[in-house]
């Protein structure tokens, strides 16, 4: 009987806590007066404290006193003060977002110029031609056409040249061919201009004839014979037999240069280039937060019976707590 009644005084006990509990914890809920604000700031701390000083702790309104509860935040919106700029040199029109490294950048300004790239040049291209013998402007090309290499582009370029006169252009070592018929080839002595020179058919026998080669080459002072040799093999005409030599003739001669100047122009190449102004929040610097700020509010007459009643609560916790112990103790024995 006593177990029993144990069982119905700890199930009695606990729907008393909470028939007693409930009420508090809705009425808690609630709120008789509410007061909403918005506040600028820069911060939690900001905004929290400057709602803290624009609610009043208690206030008086329609003749009643009501004591404030709770203040509630919403941020409604968050504007970065401070911002990152990005200047990017562009070859086309700039898009209106630039990414980078994750970050996107949107487009603030942008400048247009047109950037020389190759400017615009002459280049003097020169040629001649030397001649050993002295020329004049009726002997000579009034132009000439040379390949020539751009110096700005490194290309190829055929140019053509216009006569410009004619220079002495120095002595130059210059070597000729004579030609030399020896004649009576068959007989034990050949003849040749005037002179009867021993047979030799291996090599033409002008050793020693040196100047007389020369004064018939018409060669000036200085010259020399640097060679001798056949050119061919014996012939016969009108029943002589005659077979040719060849000599070299090494000499110095005045050159003369018909000279030729021409031009290679190149045109000056330009590019549009876009230097745009790219920007993003600063997510890192100040910042301006707007915040809603809600106080709740408690009638104070209404508010006082509820702390008594929290306190009445937990005296009661605590004697029911004591009488189970108690029951408890009683069971076991």
């Amino acid at each position: 009987m006593k177990d029993k009644w144990s069982k119905k005084g700890v199930i009695f006990s606990f729907f008393l806590i909470c028939a007693m509990i409930s009420p508090l914890r809705v009425s808690a809920a609630g709120a008789d007066l509410q007061k909403e604000l918005t506040i600028t700031a820069s911060d939690e701390e900001d905004y929290k404290e400057q709602a803290e000083k624009a609610f009043a702790v208690e206030l008086k309104e329609d003749g009643k006193t009501y004591e404030r509860t709770g203040i509630r935040y919403e941020i409604v919106s968050t504007e970065y003060l401070d911002k990152k700029e990005k200047e990017v040199e562009l070859k086309e029109e700039p898009k209106k977002t630039y990414e980078e490294n994750g970050v996107t950048y949107t487009l603030e300004k942008t400048d247009k110029e047109e950037k020389v790239i190759r400017r615009a040049a002459e280049q003097t291209v020169t040629a001649y031609d030397d001649y050993d013998t002295q020329v004049t402007v009726s002997d000579v090309p009034a132009t000439k056409t040379v390949t020539a290499t751009n110096e700005v582009t490194g290309g190829q370029e055929r140019v053509t040249c216009s006569f410009t006169g004619i220079t002495p252009a120095g002595l130059s070592s210059v070597e000729s061919i004579m030609t030399i018929t020896f004649s009576n080839y068959d007989a034990a002595y050949y003849e040749w201009n005037g002179n009867y020179i021993a047979r030799n058919d291996q090599t033409p026998p002008l050793a020693g004839y040196e100047d007389q080669l020369l004064a018939q080459a018409g060669a000036a002072e200085g010259s020399e014979i640097t060679g001798y040799y056949y050119t061919g093999e014996p012939y016969t005409a009108d029943g002589v037999v005659y077979r040719d030599a060849a000599a070299t003739v090494r000499q110095d001669v005045q050159m003369y240069r018909a000279n030729y100047v021409g031009t290679i122009t190149t045109q000056e190449e330009t590019e549009t280039i876009y230097n745009a102004v790219y920007s993003t929040p600063d997510t890192e610097g100040d910042v301006e937060l707007t915040v809603k700020a809600t106080a709740n509010y408690m009638e104070a007459s209404s508010f006082l019976p509820y702390l008594l009643t929290g306190a009445g609560i937990l005296v009661l916790a605590a004697l029911i707590i004591i009488i189970l112990i108690i029951l408890s103790k009683k069971k076991k024995q």
